[in-house]
């Protein structure tokens, strides 16, 4: 497959290009990111190109909206394959009305799955719980649509029965573990872990990722792959009638699937195309809540942070804690193994640049420096096992050349 010809993005009217170009029953994947409901202007300043990328989600009234994301679903609906699965992503502005909306389309009985992409977000939330969701239905044509399953790492909190021993559901639907005749534990040959949730956490894309474009509804890769993963091949065709940013494109192009984006928005359809020559993948070390990649502090560092009420500070190269104080904000930072005092100060100076931090607390842990310029505004505190390290060798050493021991 020719890979530069099997990603298209189209500037077009996405229902009257959708019912004249594409031929019936041809995707195996459909993916509608349409307009929310929101009911406003969406847009967003990108700072690197100086454009105001935007599009409009107002509508006369709900009947209106609903209208049009019908004609849509019908449209695609014809598109689908026998084997295909349509994903429809939306929020808490419509979704209960798009749901209903599916189930008259589509079929009630052709709903497969409705995903939960879940996020953390910083935001000032009044008088009610922050959103830090949106959904995902998923819907086929047939009951015969193709689905790979994806497996996931067992949980560290998975016994070992668990994992190595097979199950099965007895008369009354319980599930129990199989035993063979002479009562004993069948044990499985192969680890497999366990099967992807319906909730995802991948990280909404940070204002500063280099995968972010500008493009204000854009969606991480990481999440169109997941997709992806879940409903195609390879050379298998990936309709996106409302492409917006491409990023449903850009991971059609790297799981070597044909694809064609539709946007009525020009500016979109620009920066899609500019995207699949020059385009960045943010990799998050936080999927599914699993945050073993994500934690630099360990375990002893932490205990010490919360013991004095400081706050742990987690992804930061210079900066362990923060403690709050009438003098305003004092850092801390553990020195670890293979690094010196001014090495520690320089990475806590960095980390502390355009922060109001007044002073620096370096629990020291280990001789290093010979000579070491410590600034003013830097206190240095010996940690316990220094200390005890400090007492006790000298009179090992004195014991050992005592005793030859």
């Amino acid at each position: 497959m020719n890979k530069n010809n099997s990603l298209q993005f189209i500037c077009a009217e996405t229902g009257k290009y959708i019912h004249s170009h594409v031929e019936d029953n041809s995707a195996q994947l459909i993916y509608l990111d349409p307009p929310f409901f929101k009911q406003n202007i969406i847009k967003l300043y990108n700072k690197n190109t100086k454009n105001i990328y935007s599009f409009s989600d107002k509508w006369n009234s709900l009947e209106h909206y609903l209208i049009f994301i019908k004609d849509i679903l019908i449209k695609c609906r014809a598109k689908l394959s026998n084997h295909g699965l349509l994903f429809l992503q939306c929020d808490t502005s419509a979704s209960h009305h798009l749901r209903l909306l599916m189930d008259d389309v589509l079929g009630e009985k052709y709903f497969v799955n409705e995903i939960i992409w879940c996020y953390k977000r910083w935001s000032n939330s009044a008088s009610r719980l922050l959103e830090s969701h949106q959904n995902i239905f998923v819907y086929s044509k047939t009951k015969e649509y193709k689905f790979n399953r994806i497996m996931l790492d067992y949980s560290p909190t998975t016994n070992i029965d668990q994992i190595l021993q097979a199950r099965e559901r007895d008369e009354n639907g319980v599930v129990k573990y199989k035993k063979n005749k002479n009562n004993l534990p069948i044990m499985v040959t192969e680890k497999r872990g366990v099967p992807l949730r319906d909730v995802w956490e991948i990280p909404f894309l940070n204002p500063k990722a280099k995968e972010r474009n500008g493009y204000p509804t854009q969606k991480p890769i990481e999440l169109m792959d997941r997709i992806i993963k879940i409903s195609c091949s390879e050379n298998d065709f990936i309709l996106d009638p409302f492409c917006g940013s491409g990023s449903m494109g850009i991971a059609a192009y790297i799981n070597n699937c044909k694809y064609l984006g539709i946007d009525k928005n020009n500016d979109a359809i620009e920066l899609c195309n500019k995207r699949k020559i020059d385009y960045h993948i943010s990799k998050s070390a936080v999927k599914d809540g699993n945050y073993t990649g994500f934690n630099n502090l360990d375990n002893e560092i932490k205990t010490f942070i919360t013991s004095i009420n400081a706050l742990p500070v987690e992804r930061n190269k210079g900066l362990d804690g923060i403690y709050s104080s009438s003098e305003g904000l004092i850092g801390i930072r553990f020195q670890r193994t293979n690094e010196s005092v001014s090495e520690v100060i320089a990475l806590m100076k960095k980390a502390a640049k355009e922060k109001p931090i007044t002073k620096k607390i370096i629990i020291k842990t280990h001789d290093s420096d010979l000579f070491e310029i410590i600034p003013d505004d830097v206190f240095i505190l010996e940690s316990l096992n220094y200390k005890l390290t400090k007492i006790i060798k000298p009179i090992i050493t004195k014991s050992v050349g005592r005793y030859g021991v």
